[in-house]
């Protein structure tokens, strides 16, 4: 059975390309994407370019902050490790109003 990897910001330019060498890896990638300044696009790529490896990714457009919804994820899959590659690109959005709890 492949290793389950979380990426954070999978979607993004360096994480859809580490998902992609992961699948290939035989690993299962599993991402987590707000799509904040990226698009889902690029996973239908990933995916594409993986073959028969694509069936081995999950997607969950989740903002990092919504804990409910994280703890929906770990519950359904038990990670062997995560890859954190989620953040804000733009020095606009990373100013905008912050969310700490």
């Amino acid at each position: 059975m492949a290793k389950n990897i979380l990426v954070t910001g999978g979607s993004g330019y360096i994480g859809s390309h580490t998902v992609l060498q992961l699948l290939n890896g035989g690993y299962s990638a599993v991402v987590v994407d707000n799509l904040d300044n990226s698009s889902a696009v690029s996973l239908e790529r990933v995916k594409k370019l993986a073959g028969q490896n694509g069936d081995r990714l999950s997607f969950h457009q989740v903002d990092l902050r919504d804990r409910p919804a994280l703890e929906k994820i770990f519950s359904e899959t038990k990670f062997d490790a995560v890859i954190h590659f989620a953040g804000l690109k733009a020095v606009e959005k990373a100013e905008r109003e912050l969310n700490w709890k």
